[in-house]
């Protein structure tokens, strides 16, 4: 197999960023995944164990939402793995249930921050190695929540939307430069924290981690380099 060169995952260890990174690993990457929970890298890294002993897989603790700890990560990431082509920002998190005139500063904060500082960051430190490939790939993890806003869930909604002005204008920064910026937009998501708070849901109707993986697999490919600034749905049949 080819060397595809190196990946860094924001939110590699979590239920659909561990299936990505498992995705890209299997395709041929170097992968440096960040984290929150100790306890997430060690089973992907325990599930992952040759990858991990032989340097394809290295973990990060990183808060996303502070410059400084992405810098560390990235610059850590790209020593280790010798560069990095692609950026897939899985990190993020959803709060909702709550209408506007209700909302406290801590929650509309939380997902700004989470869901859109986090890309800025991730962005800003990743593209410069991703320029240096010749060949970088900016992938971003959004919603359709970003164009279909239901009550009760602005902030978030506004976050990802601000996700998107984002990836435009990096597709627009970065045209000449042979690094391209997409974003993915699910519906929801097959996982175990949604089947949980959706017990009586049509899973089946959901999209798999799996299916999401794959496309994200495709934008960072060379027969994606003409696709840049694209907000892709997947939505299954939810």
């Amino acid at each position: 197999m080819s060397d595809m060169g190196a990946a860094f995952i924001t939110g590699g260890t979590g239920a659909i960023g561990a299936v990505v990174t498992r995705a890209f690993l299997g395709a041929g990457y170097r992968v440096a995944v960040t984290y929150r929970g100790a306890k997430e890298w060690d089973a992907l890294a325990a599930a992952e164990a040759e990858a991990a002993r032989d340097g394809r897989l290295l973990g990060l603790a990183t808060d996303v939402t502070d410059e400084a700890s992405v810098a560390a990560s990235v610059e850590r990431a790209a020593a280790a793995l010798d560069g990095l082509r692609i950026l897939v920002h899985v990190a993020g998190g959803h709060a909702g249930g709550v209408n506007v005139e209700a909302l406290d500063a801590k929650t509309v904060r939380g997902m700004i921050d989470l869901n859109l500082v986090s890309a800025f960051w991730a962005a800003k430190h990743v593209v410069p190695h991703a320029k240096r490939s010749g060949r970088g790939r900016l992938l971003f993890f959004s919603s359709r929540g970003a164009i279909e806003c239901y009550p009760g869930a602005a902030p978030y909604a506004a976050a990802k939307a601000g996700l998107h002005a984002l990836v435009l204008t990096l597709a627009h920064e970065l045209k000449r430069s042979g690094v391209t910026a997409n974003a993915v937009m699910p519906s929801l998501v097959d996982t175990p924290a949604n089947r949980a708070s959706i017990p009586d849901g049509s899973f089946g109707d959901w999209v798999k981690p799996e299916a999401i993986a794959d496309l994200l697999l495709y934008l960072a490919s060379d027969a994606a380099a003409a696709t840049s600034g694209a907000l892709v749905p997947i939505y299954g049949r939810a």
